[in-house]
């Protein structure tokens, strides 16, 4: 007489392991769905709802002037335009008066508010701070946007950065000491009245070290925690601190024309980072940009530091050889060679400013 056969699930230790792993799994999947319905609401609700309920901060009550730097292009422009649209007077900092005044005319003509100009350069080594803060005196400051800021010309090697000890004088001082000056300047009347915003233009580089644009990436990271701390110092004395992180805008300082999905003009991106104030204090503005960052946080939680690092490295690498490339220029730092000057020759003054 044949054996009969034996099916090991018929073992009540072999169901009760199964069971257990189903369990899990079933678990984990539901915390996973929750996951992501979570980031999911949370966004729709910051950059949407929040608007339609009313739970965004009005601007006007804050007081009655906006101040903008970086504002003649740009982020900047677009927050000057889009603050005056909310009922508030403009003042306008940034580099070149004609640029400035020419800005400052449209916003008056589109909506009828006040606007005055200051000329200074955030990244010389003068005493610019005594004379914006004599400009300043006298008025209701609501609302503070630090947004000038500075970028390499083109993906580099630190040590290779055409004019470097310029250039990285000149990031620290737009992208760090002026957003901490303008907020020491602003921020003590606004304490005074027990309301204010103040809104720091950091960058999605600040999420994670940057090869070939390090120091770029470093500046944005210190505004990005300049602003959480303050905000965590000040949010109970009625003043709302906010860190702004778009990734690519369609702009001067990004070179990119065409807007896309991906890559919204200045006006729509800066339309939905309003939007957000008094609901995140930490923010990516922008529907889009919040996917890519949640996607691009994700890889970095899986991915060990050093794999990321190299991916990113190696995206910024196509980045250079092209622009070198199209400069027809000659890689000296890295023994590669092609017809033409110098790497970054002319080029040691032409790093964009959003100023």
């Amino acid at each position: 007489m044949a054996a009969e056969g034996h099916c090991p699930l018929a073992d009540p230790g072999v169901t009760y392991s199964v069971s257990v792993f189903a369990y899990l799994g079933l678990f984990f999947a539901v915390y996973l769905l929750c996951r992501i319905l979570y980031v999911l609401w949370q966004g729709f609700y910051t950059c949407y709802l929040a608007r339609w309920l009313g739970h965004n901060i009005n601007f006007r009550k804050m007081g009655e002037w906006a101040v903008v730097t970086g504002a003649s292009d740009g982020i900047g422009k677009a927050y000057c335009e889009e603050l005056a649209a909310r009922g508030l007077n403009i003042v306008l900092i940034s580099r070149t008066l004609e640029k400035l005044q020419a800005v400052a005319h449209e916003i008056e003509e589109a909506s009828n508010v006040k606007t005055k100009v200051i000329a200074v350069d955030f990244t010389s080594s003068g005493d610019i701070y005594s004379t914006i803060r004599r400009e300043l005196q006298g008025l209701e400051i609501g609302v503070l946007v630090n947004n000038v800021g500075i970028s390499y010309v083109y993906p580099e090697f630190f040590s290779a950065v055409p004019d470097g000890d310029k250039v990285m004088e000149s990031i620290i001082r737009a992208n760090c000491i002026a957003a901490t000056m303008m907020t020491r300047i602003v921020l003590p009347q606004m304490d005074e009245r027990r309301r204010g915003v103040i809104i720091n233009v950091s960058s999605i580089s600040a999420m994670h070290p940057l090869p070939l644009l390090s120091a770029y990436a470093a500046s944005k990271a210190y505004l990005d925690n300049l602003s959480q701390g303050l905000h965590a110092e000040y949010k109970d004395r009625g003043i709302f601190i906010q860190s702004v992180m778009p990734a690519y805008v369609s702009t001067k300082m990004s070179k990119i024309r065409k807007a896309t999905y991906m890559v919204p003009t200045a006006t729509t991106y800066v339309r939905e980072a309003l939007n957000t104030v008094g609901i995140e204090h930490a923010t990516y503005g922008y529907g889009p940009h919040k996917i890519r960052a949640l996607v691009q946080r994700k890889l970095m939680e899986c991915l060990p530091h050093n794999a990321f690092m190299n991916i990113s490295k190696a995206s910024l690498l196509q980045i250079r050889k092209l622009y070198y490339k199209k400069k027809g220029i000659e890689d000296t730092f890295l023994g590669k060679r092609s017809s033409g000057a110098s790497a970054g020759e002319g080029d040691a003054g032409e790093q964009i400013k959003s100023q």
